[in-house]
């Protein structure tokens, strides 16, 4: 519904949907800080109960696991007292501030809650970045939802924890199957798995690019057209010249890979590189057309250009894929040892990210630029990945907005027809897009920050 139609009897129905879902928020709350009294005053022991959970479960006539959880969460958000009777504050003050005011959900605390209690095992984490953690989700939660959450929760990991996942054993993978169901019509059922990170984004990378909408009259499922993808796909392979057309071919031998890989022949650079291979020409649909889909990637790795030439911190270091998975950087130089790279550094004179007014797409230049800044679609919350995302002009095109990156975010199918109906608006502060949302989700209309979460350097 466009904000312009809205009437006083639907504005009021959307306020009172907004009041009772702060006061249902607020009810929890208190719900926790009945079960800490219940926790302090060890009423379980006078009733003869195992535990305060034992407790609710006959009390509230609730199951284990929710009664776990709320004595758990209670001891995260709610005042304590110190062995002595000291009174202390709750170990998660900015989230139980939040929670107490009705602005978070169960999956909200949720998600804080797991964060903060991995962040509680890495080693020499200073407490005030600690603090700081926690603070900037309980901030974040009170405008997200729950998956932006999650895509904040999980940078804020791999910038206070950037060990990354360790390399590869010999024996990884040896989980990997495929299994194949043949019925009696002829119909296959396959399932399967794939536990090398870079391998599975590369494989949703190209059923997800072969996936892709044929035009606007294009109404498939999704489900569909994946599957139409991958049997285009095996057409491929066993068409002349392609991998499956052949099978005596000799096999291929291994091939000594530099250590480093291709990032020796690099001069020293600082900040972080988008490894992108070459992009590759539009390809054949299902139906005979080609989608075009210019300076996108086959895939996509983000990792500082030190951790690339394999200069480790003490730290460690750690690559992004698109989903947000963190692999080790010896996979990455690995990985970049077969591929074609084009490194992309933010802020470089020699590319153009500006073509002003010459035309109106973007040029893979700026394309990659978007990709690396953006992270996927820039709406606040949004989780999808670049290669699901279109460029768009924040001073339209028609108004004369020019092609810049500082005039263009990366916007998903459906925000940007959200944007384009008007409801919320972008600008662009310090070379970054904010979006302001419409008064029905903020009375207030407060700007928030778009694109990839960004953590304290």
């Amino acid at each position: 519904m466009s904000e312009r139609v809205l009437g006083s009897v639907e504005r009021d129905a959307i306020e009172r949907a907004r009041l009772g879902e702060i006061a249902r928020r607020r009810a929890d709350y208190q719900r926790l800080e009945q079960v800490a009294a219940l926790e302090e005053l060890q009423v379980a022991e006078v009733t003869g109960d195992r535990s305060t959970g034992r407790l609710l479960e006959e009390l509230w006539r609730i199951g284990a696991v929710e009664a776990k959880r709320l004595v758990a969460e209670a001891a995260d958000l709610c005042p304590r007292r110190s062995l002595i009777g000291e009174a202390l504050p709750a170990r998660l003050p900015a989230t139980a501030a939040a929670a107490k005011g009705g602005q978070l959900g169960p999956a909200h605390i949720a998600i804080i809650r797991t964060t903060m209690r991995r962040l509680d095992r890495v080693e020499g984490l200073p407490l005030e970045e600690w603090i700081e953690a926690e603070r900037r989700l309980a901030d974040d939660a009170t405008r997200l939802g729950p998956k932006g959450l999650q895509a904040v929760a999980d940078r804020l990991l791999a910038h206070l924890d950037p060990d990354g996942e360790e390399p590869p054993e010999e024996n990884a993978g040896c989980d990997d199957e495929l299994l194949f169901t043949r019925r009696r019509n002829g119909v296959l059922h396959f399932r399967g798995r794939m536990s090398d990170p870079v391998d599975a984004e590369a494989f949703q990378t190209v059923i997800d690019d072969l996936a892709a909408p044929c035009g606007p009259d294009d109404t498939r499922e999704l489900a569909l057209r994946r599957i139409e993808g991958l049997k285009d796909l095996v057409g491929a392979a066993r068409r002349p010249g392609g991998v499956a057309a052949d099978t005596d071919r000799p096999a291929d031998t291994d091939r000594p890979a530099d250590e480093h890989g291709a990032a020796d022949e690099s001069d020293e650079a600082d900040g972080s590189e988008a490894l992108i291979p070459a992009p590759r020409q539009s390809e054949p649909t299902s139906t005979g057309r080609r989608v075009e889909r210019p300076g996108r990637a086959l895939l996509t790795i983000t990792i500082d250009h030190r951790w690339l030439r394999g200069a480790l911190t003490e730290r460690g270091g750690y690559g992004v894929l698109e989903s947000g998975v963190r692999v080790h950087p010896g996979t990455v130089r690995r990985w970049a040892c077969d591929a074609e790279i084009v490194p992309v550094v933010l802020g470089s004179k020699s590319e153009p990210l500006d073509v002003g007014r010459l035309q109106r797409t973007a040029p893979d230049a700026i394309r990659r630029a978007l990709n690396l800044r953006d992270g996927g679609c820039a709406f606040p919350g949004c989780t999808r990945p670049p290669r699901r995302c279109q460029a768009h002009h924040v001073q339209e095109w028609l108004d004369h907005g020019d092609t810049a990156l500082e005039n263009m975010c990366l916007l998903c199918r459906y925000h940007h027809q959200v944007i384009h109906h008007g409801h919320w608006t972008i600008q662009m502060i310090n070379g970054l897009p904010w979006f302001t949302p419409p008064w029905i989700i903020d009375p207030e209309r407060q700007p928030r920050p778009g694109g990839r979460p960004r953590v304290p350097t």
